[in-house]
């Protein structure tokens, strides 16, 4: 096949594989463009027996394996073919006078990297040498050598070959770029691994990759960027689909952010409906339907909901879309949307979506950046059945609230410290919260300054009778009461309900406050500080 640079000579591919998917087909292929093949012992064994002629790179180093297959590939010749400019006529002449063959394809990737678990004698054996040298010496040279890492990409390379006559220039870069990853993510497992087998000192390393510029950071005289993971393995807001390719802001991701975990707690209650501001809740609600859901979130704070951020946990269908189009809202973020929903949701200028698939693929760590460091810990997830919430008071706690008190206290594990909820079952098994105090240093000015006012002004604002409302609603808190004087405020409120972890060291006076007060209390026995 001619070349511009090498003219009409033979072309040559030296494979080396592990993961052998599509192998047999791809190096078939290959021959049949004009490439001399050579291989490893243990892949050229699998293409002979697939009826392959396939040469061994012994025939180029004049040496079988050696050391029991630590050493196959290490050699000038073969490193000389893949490192050779063909451009620089002083290297033409080098590889003419030892008579080495150029490689014009290096498929190639590594050993799977070893098990911790291993004894450290069997993990050395694991750790490639020759694949991962080989793999840097064709990025190297990029320009001359396709370096191929993947089988994912075997047909892009067969439909270049067949359709151009060699693999182009922009394919081979990304080609590069990609087989570096794998070289560097790979360098970086093995080192984990040893430092931990080896001196018991845990690394830790993330990879994230520039995806867009955002027009401001949290204000406007800052900058910001998107960076998405390379590992996600989980929920990837960063990473998901948004129709319509609508510019987002930094505050817009925090809140989006905010919104998927609230609806990830609260999908095991059906269509469950999330309106989010500042990171923190302004109202939540499940419903029969998703349009009921989402109407009785909207309802319980339409206020906060302007401009607001919506999370669903159910796929959004154009009866929601249409109530959406009608409303100022920054942010949807759903599993999906349907064509219908998307009709009639592009004309709604204001709006971005961002569709983040299956909520059930979670991530199990949180990551807190900090001035020269960084706090992992395991994601704050779900929330105690009722059937252990435990009954302090002698006043009794209705069995029939049991899961209103669960809905509170998922509810209110998401509003910042400290926090307090009041939720309502509107209609029987389906809740919402009506009144929401969060992110004061105090839990009494949580409870008697924003979530009782705001559940009064949610009575008001829909003719209801606030003593008739409230004394059948429950009261969450996301920590202990660490005074009576909680209880006396939730009691003059007219509640009669209160779910909270206990765990005070005057859990006993607040246990006393409450039997005084006619107030029925259980302990749950977990706190969900959120700071």
């Amino acid at each position: 096949m001619f070349n511009a640079n090498r003219g009409m000579i033979d072309r040559a591919a030296l494979i080396s594989v592990s993961d052998t998917r599509g192998l047999e087909a791809f190096a078939k292929d290959l021959l049949n463009f004009g490439f001399k093949l050579y291989a490893t012992e243990s892949t050229r064994r699998r293409l002979v027996e697939a009826g392959l002629e396939i040469r061994d790179v012994s025939e180029i180093t004049g040496f079988k394996s050696m050391l029991g297959g630590r050493v196959k590939t290490l050699h000038p010749l073969i490193y000389a073919g893949i490192l050779a400019s063909r451009s620089n006529p002083s290297h033409m002449e080098e590889i003419k006078k030892i008579n080495a063959p150029l490689f014009d394809m290096i498929v190639v990737n590594p050993y799977p990297l070893p098990d911790e678990s291993m004894k450290i004698e069997d993990f050395v054996e694991r750790i490639d040498i020759g694949g991962i040298t080989l793999l840097r010496a064709a990025v190297k040279n990029f320009t001359d050598v396709t370096v191929v890492c993947d089988p994912d990409d075997y047909d892009k390379i067969l439909g270049e070959l067949s359709s151009k006559g060699d693999v182009s220039s922009e394919t081979r870069t990304l080609l590069a770029v990609k087989a570096m990853k794998m070289v560097a993510k790979y360098e970086q497992e093995i080192s984990r691994l040893l430092s931990k087998l080896l001196l018991g000192r845990e690394l830790l390393y993330l990879s994230y990759e520039k995806s867009e510029n955002l027009k401001y950071g949290e204000n406007w005289h800052q900058s910001a960027q998107l960076y998405v993971s390379q590992d996600s393995q989980g929920l990837n807001l960063a990473g998901a689909r948004r129709p319509f390719s609508r510019p987002m802001s930094f505050n817009n991701f925090l809140d989006a952010e905010a919104a998927i975990w609230v609806v990830v707690d609260l999908m095991e209650y059906g269509f469950s409906s999330v309106v989010v501001k500042h990171r923190s809740i302004c109202a939540a609600a499940t419903g029969p339907t998703p349009l009921e859901s989402l109407k009785i979130a909207w309802g319980s704070d339409p206020v906060s909901a302007y401009g607001s951020v919506l999370g669903f946990s159910y796929d959004v269908d154009k009866e929601v879309a249409r109530f959406l189009s009608k409303r100022f809202v920054e942010v949807v973020v759903a599993p999906s949307f349907s064509k219908d929903a998307l009709e009639i949701l592009e004309d709604n200028r204001n709006v971005r979506l961002i569709e983040v698939g299956d909520l059930r693929k979670t991530v199990q760590k949180d990551y807190r950046f900090i001035s020269g460091g960084l706090l992992v810990q395991d994601r704050d997830m779900g929330y105690t059945e009722a059937s252990e919430f435990r009954l302090v008071t002698k006043n009794v706690f209705p069995k029939d609230k049991l899961e209103l008190a669960r809905f509170a206290c998922l509810a209110v594990k998401h509003v910042i410290s400290n926090a307090v909820v009041v939720a309502r079952e509107y209609t029987k098994g389906y809740y919402h919260t009506i009144g929401i105090g969060g992110g004061q240093p105090n839990r009494v000015d949580a409870i008697v300054k924003l979530a009782i006012p705001r559940a009064l002004e949610y009575c008001r604002r829909n003719g209801l009778k606030p003593e008739e409302v409230l004394r059948e609603c429950v009261l969450a808190s996301e920590a202990f009461f660490p005074f009576p004087d909680s209880i006396e405020a939730i009691a003059d409120a007219g509640l009669k309900y209160v779910v909270q972890p206990g765990g005070s060291k005057r859990d006993t006076e607040v246990i006393e406050a409450a039997d005084k007060r006619g107030v029925a209390m259980l302990f749950t026995g977990r706190r969900c500080f959120k700071h």
